[in-house]
């Protein structure tokens, strides 16, 4: 299943008609045709920049034909950096503006993303709240509270002898 990520416009409600859903992950048509994908969404800089080094390259590779291969690969691999970054520049940008992101959803594709997010029956999401990380003294002793939370993300050291 794919994740998509749920961002409103700036001072808007949570359930805005307006809200986009972008999906999180690879882009095959930014695979196949990066420039012209940048430029569908609107990311004129990224575009821009992409357009000069493929300029950049096709000039290399008509002065150097013994390296046509590394900069034909070199070219792919661009190609390849932006299909499966480019929905994640196209989040920064609309972050960038004012939007919020108000959640992410497992779906399997954009129409069942949306159903799930506008959906009446679904529920709120809840705040949950963490308790702040203790450093210096108290954390080497152990006198903080128990309910500190995991030390490292992913390991738990509260009552582990």
């Amino acid at each position: 299943m794919a994740s998509y990520v749920v961002l409103t416009p700036p001072e808007s409600g949570e359930m805005d008609d307006r809200a986009v859903l972008i999906r999180d992950g690879f882009s095959l048509f930014a695979l196949i045709v990066p420039v012209i994908w940048l430029l569908w969404n609107r990311l004129w800089f990224a575009a821009a920049m992409l357009l000069l080094i493929s300029v950049g390259i096709a000039v290399a590779i008509g002065q150097m034909p013994a390296w046509s291969t590394v900069l034909t690969v070199s070219s792919v691999m661009i190609s390849l950096f932006v299909a499966l970054e480019g929905n994640n520049w196209r989040i920064a940008k609309k972050e960038r503006q004012g939007w919020e992101m108000r959640a992410v959803i497992e779906a399997p594709d954009h129409a069942t993303a949306e159903e799930i997010y506008f959906s009446a029956d679904a529920p709120a999401p809840q705040e949950t709240s963490r308790p702040a990380p203790v450093f210096g003294k108290a954390a080497a002793t152990g006198s903080a509270s128990a309910a500190t939370g995991p030390a490292l993300g992913l390991l738990d050291y509260d009552n582990k002898g």
